[in-house]
């Protein structure tokens, strides 16, 4: 059982780079199984994912706007659905360095293709405000699932969307998420 993490602003040799907010949906993380994580990734099949820590927050000039974040299972299918970052986003989340080698699932971030993914059903919300930023550990036990299937298998969800909205804020939004592989 690996730990990994992963945040929005880290773009792989493009420095920082934040989702901007709008008054629909951005994902900010995408993780999730398929086919194309196996033949791109690693061996031994699809891996169920556990998300057990999230932050979020914005790093916009401070103001009173109200944010909303949720996590949501989506279908992640192949690698167009996740913006087409699976040849930089590989394997260099491992908590502990010795696990990154294992990396199956996919992740992504500030995927400019929101459409071509299925939500299902959100797992978490919550709103908060610009200002504010906010820490979500699961209890053991209590973490958000998906599970080792590829999306041609499951219609409930094979991978979870970190997201943001908000009518008023038109900034950038921040992410960090920490799951594990099993």
């Amino acid at each position: 059982m690996a730990n990994y993490g992963i945040a929005n602003s880290t773009a792989m040799g493009a420095g920082n780079v934040q989702a901007a907010i709008s008054a629909t949906y951005k994902s900010l993380v995408v993780i999730g199984n398929s086919t194309t994580s196996t033949a791109t990734f690693g061996t031994g099949g699809l891996k169920r994912g556990k998300l057990y820590d999230l932050l979020i927050g914005t790093n916009g000039t401070p103001a009173d706007n109200f944010l909303e974040f949720d996590i949501t299972r989506v279908v992640v299918g192949t690698s167009s659905v996740l913006g087409g970052g699976l040849s930089s986003l590989s394997s260099n989340f491992g908590l502990d360095p010795a696990d990154s080698n294992g990396f199956v699932n996919l992740c992504t971030i500030n995927t400019s293709i929101e459409t071509a993914m299925t939500a299902t059903t959100e797992a978490w919300y919550i709103g908060i405000n610009q200002r504010a930023s906010y820490r979500w550990v699961a209890a053991p036990g209590s973490e958000i699932v998906w599970p080792a299937v590829s999306s041609s298998v499951t219609t409930g969800g094979n991978g979870v969307a970190v997201r943001a909205r908000s009518a008023a804020y038109t900034g950038t939004a921040t992410g960090n998420v920490l799951w594990q592989e099993q």
